[in-house]
């Protein structure tokens, strides 16, 4: 008998340690960073600006899981450091929900993006699987430009370079979306969207105060962020 319980708490460990490698193989060229949740509420995935996994991600990750919220974030920067397209981020942001609305027994989402993650972001909602669509209560996006190229650049990283003549425009992407869309800008920064996006149907717009970085206020952030759902 104890030989056998032996042999089958190594079974079980084998399988474990598979399990947990299979899974991390199919996530791992994904640069992620997890702030797990311990309470009931939904999943936050947050793509970070072109900046990275910076501060102000960190901070604002981070204060989202302090509010009981559990949070898979992507680094915008590293992921689109090579071209992609709308299709193949939309699959592997899919990939993400399968994973995480399982593993952490979540019944529904929140799709969060900040400037450059926003603008991708916006092309995900409607991409995504209908199960996904319909578990999605929200979509808030720090700062959106008016369009994107789904590649990291340079320029835009230095802040030199405009968001209006980008390949993919951000706007038509809004009006597809299956959950309601908050836009949320700084009043001192210069947006190119923020004057023609028009407050119809499930979109709407907000001025806060600060800069594009919203004087690193992530306590009003999320807090609107919660307001969304």
């Amino acid at each position: 008998m104890k030989y056998l319980k032996i042999s089958l708490y190594i079974f079980f460990l084998c399988l474990s340690t598979q399990l947990f490698a299979q899974t991390k193989n199919e996530l791992s060229e994904l640069p992620l960073h997890l702030n797990p949740g311990t309470e009931d509420k939904p999943l936050v995935v947050y793509m970070s600006g072109d900046g990275g996994w910076n501060s102000f991600s960190q901070s604002l990750s981070a204060e989202l899981q302090k509010n009981g919220y559990a949070v898979v974030s992507l680094d915008t920067r590293k992921y689109f450091w090579q071209q992609k397209t709308p299709d193949q981020f939309a699959r592997d942001t899919q990939r993400i929900l399968d994973h995480y609305m399982k593993t952490w027994n979540k019944s529904s989402w929140i799709l969060l993006g900040y400037s450059f993650g926003a603008d991708a972001g916006s092309f995900v909602p409607s991409r995504l699987t209908k199960t996904s669509g319909n578990q999605l209560e929200s979509v808030v996006l720090l700062s959106p430009g008016f369009s994107t190229g789904f590649v990291t650049k340079i320029s835009n990283m230095l802040g030199f370079g405009g968001t209006d003549k980008d390949q993919y425009k951000v706007y038509p992407e809004l009006l597809k979306s299956p959950a309601p869309v908050l836009c949320i800008f700084g009043k001192d920064e210069d947006s190119d969207l923020y004057p023609a996006l028009k407050t119809t149907g499930n979109i709407k717009k907000m001025l806060i105060p600060g800069n594009h970085k919203f004087n690193d206020d992530v306590k009003l952030i999320t807090k609107l962020v919660i307001q969304s759902r």
